[in-house]
Parts: C-alpha cells; sequence; structure tokens
C-alpha cells in the first residue's frame, strides 16, 4: 500500500479542516511582532500577510527554487497560484481539482508537475495523470496516465513518479548524482540517489511523515510517529532526535529546523505558533506567540531568512528573521 504524504503533512490538515470549524477573531499584527524569543538565537524581525483576496481559503505554502515568489493552493487543495513577493502580481497555474498536493517545481524554476485526478460519473472509475506546466508561456501536456500515480517528482531534470521502475528513470545529468526524497510509501521515507529508488527507514521499524532533505543534501528531518522529529544522515545514522515538532522544515542554511507546535483539546486544535530548533536539539526560538491565529505548516526560502506560513482561517504571511551572533 503507498501514502502519499506532501513534505509538510497536507492530508493531515485537510482531515483537520473537514472535521472541525474555528471561529478567529480578526489577526492583529502587532501582535505577531511585540514578543521575544523564548530561548535560541533566532528573532523574527517582521511579518507581512500576502494580499490575496478573500475568494478562497488558503493554504499549503511554498517558496519558489529563486525565493521571489509563493506558490500556494486552496485548503482542498484544489487549484496552483504563484505570487510574486516584488509585485504582488496572483498568477493562476491551474484550476484542476487536486492539482495542489504534492506539486514539483524544478530546480531551474521553468517547469511545474502536478497530479491531477478525476472520476468518470458513468463508471465510478479513477484516472490520474501527470500534468507538466511549462511557467514561461504556460503551456501544460500530459505526460503520463494511469488508474493510480505517485504524485511528480523532479529527478536530474526528469520528471518522474515513486510507481516508475529503475529502467524508466532517464537523467538529463551526466552524473546523476541528485538525491530527493520522494514522500513516503508503505509508511517508509522514498529516497532517491544516483537514480535509484530506495525506500529508507533509519530506525529499522519506523512509520514516517514529513521527510525533507537539507538544503546541503546531507541530512534528512523527518517525523516517526512514535518518536517524533528526528534528523539522520544519509546513511540511517540517527543524529538526533527533537521530540514533538510538527511539520518540520529546513532554513536555508541547514542549522535550523521549522515547525509548527500545534495544540488541540481532542476535537479541535486551539492553538498553533511557529518556533525554530536547532538541528541539533540545544537552542529553541519561538517565532510567533498569537492568541487568535492559528499558524501552520511552513516553508522556508531557499534564498533568504524568510518563512512563509498559512493560518487555519486561510491567509498567508511572510515571516522574515535575523540570526543573533552566537
Amino acid at each position: 500500500m503507498r501514502t502519499d504524504y506532501h513534505v509538510h503533512g497536507h492530508e493531515k490538515f485537510n482531515m483537520i479542516k473537514k472535521r472541525w470549524t474555528i471561529s478567529l477573531a480578526l489577526i492583529s499584527l502587532i501582535a505577531l511582532l511585540n514578543f521575544e524569543i523564548v530561548q535560541g538565537q533566532m528573532r523574527t524581525t517582521s511579518v507581512q500577510q500576502l494580499n490575496l483576496g478573500t475568494t478562497n481559503q488558503w493554504g499549503f505554502p511554498q517558496f519558489a527554487p529563486d525565493g521571489r515568489s509563493v506558490y500556494f493552493t486552496t485548503a482542498s487543495y484544489d487549484g496552483i497560484w504563484n505570487y510574486s513577493i516584488s509585485s504582488g502580481e496572483i498568477r493562476q497555474i491551474t484550476s484542476d481539482p487536486r492539482s495542489g498536493y504534492g506539486f514539483a517545481v524544478s530546480r531551474d524554476g521553468q517547469r511545474l508537475a502536478y497530479r491531477r485526478t478525476t472520476i468518470n460519473q458513468a463508471t465510478k472509475e479513477r484516472l490520474q495523470e501527470i500534468v507538466v506546466v511549462t511557467l514561461l508561456d504556460g503551456k501544460s501536456e500530459v505526460i503520463r496516465s494511469s488508474g493510480s500515480l505517485s504524485i511528480p517528482l523532479f529527478i536530474d531534470g526528469s520528471i518522474i513518479t515513486s510507481d516508475d521502475m529503475q529502467s524508466q528513470i532517464k537523467s538529463s545529468s551526466t552524473t546523476g548524482q541528485e538525491v530527493v526524497v520522494g514522500g513516503i510509501e508503505d509508511t517508509k521515507i522514498v529516497l532517491f540517489r544516483e537514480r535509484k529508488k530506495q525506500l529508507f527507514d533509519p530506525f529499522g521499524n519506523g512509520r514516517y511523515i514529513w521527510p525533507m532533505l537539507s538544503p546541503q543534501e546531507d541530512r534528512i528531518v523527518a517525523y516517526e510517529l512514535s518518536r517524533g522529529t528526528f534528523v539522520c544522515d544519509l546513511s540511517g545514522i540517527v543524529l538526533s532526535q527533537l521530540g514533538r515538532r510538527n511539520a518540520p522544515v529546513w532554513t536555508r542554511d541547514g542549522k535550523w529546523i521549522v515547525y509548527m507546535d500545534d495544540r488541540d483539546d481532542g476535537h479541535q486544535i486551539t492553538s498553533s505558533d511557529i518556533y525554530a530548533i536547532s538541528r541539533e536539539g540545544k537552542q529553541i526560538s519561538r517565532l510567533t506567540s498569537t492568541e487568535d491565529t492559528i499558524e501552520m505548516f511552513p516553508n522556508c526560502s531557499p534564498t533568504e531568512n524568510k518563512i512563509v506560513f498559512a493560518t487555519l482561517r486561510g491567509e498567508i504571511f511572510i515571516l522574515s528573521y535575523e540570526e543573533a551572533a552566537r
């Protein structure tokens, strides 16, 4: 059995959204900016809400590879949009249902790949297609279709899914050395390196979600369901165990792990703030502190000290931070 988890654990959030409705007061930006670091060497310097309109409940933002824009979808993953940080321009990439779950952008930022799912209303049969969009001109093409496909990945310039056999993985690179984390399959981490697929299980008996490769491609952070968040190297040696740190993601320098500290009362989420912890677990910084806003699923810029996150109400914010001298 294959289970797809986006790097930030989107299905968990989607189920929460469907089951519970939380009435929130209007957010106070003053509250976002007036707090102290609990401990550690990171400090928030500003928080900016993206002006995306009120048509949809937005969610699951991620920075483009060049850090100049943000991709996002709706709370139900229907459609993909792009927001230019410099101009504020919003561009819709696709309106296809469920296309926002697990889409991928090439390293050069020129192509976007997503999985489209349609149901034949007469036969009730499901069709899944991998669609590739050339972002410069908006042209798209279907490169693969089947009854069941995993989310697409870019590996050495080629687009594959974890369903592909090794013989189908063709690289435009002469070295084929790119390392890619490809989600979760049978509760294990899917890891591609040297164009070979591996089910990666550092604990030997783990059940994993939220895996992410470090920017230096030498470590993986992930969440094991009975042990919490951990960091390991590519040989599977666990370097640190960090406890309950939900939806962990790397900062651009690979020194910190940003996560959400979400809490619930057994029925609904009651709070969630954004924190950072050093990869060794020795320092912790609280980056947001709000009573009336539930901040979830952060994603870090690959080029600047910025973090984008969504709220449970469907807003998207960019947080800027600085690292204090040690």
